[in-house]
């Protein structure tokens, strides 16, 4: 399966309230996308996965994924919205005001 499907899937169990295979859906598009060297389905599965440990209160596990999306730049601005999203969360996780 493609980390696009991987993600699709994770989207599919969150709604349904299963966040712990929702997280394990998340590191299987990880994986997937690091194996196919996409860098924007990897920076998409990181935010979602850092959002998702972020809303479930385990800011520790957050912060790694959030801060490698951080990092990503890409020159097309494909993933301008997910970098904007994590350093916004990673914010929130250190106390500082918006």
């Amino acid at each position: 399966m493609d980390a696009l499907r991987h993600l699709q899937r994770a989207r599919e169990l969150i709604d349904r309230g299963r966040t712990e295979l929702a997280e394990s859906a998340l590191s299987d598009a990880i994986d997937a996308a690091v194996l196919a060297e996409d860098l924007v389905m990897l920076t998409r599965a990181r935010m979602a996965l850092g959002e998702l440990l972020f809303e479930q209160g385990r800011d520790e596990e957050a912060v790694p994924f959030l801060q490698a999306v951080v990092r990503t730049e890409i020159a097309d601005g494909s993933v301008d919205r997910e970098v904007k999203s994590s350093a916004r969360l990673l914010r929130r996780i250190r106390g500082i005001p918006e």
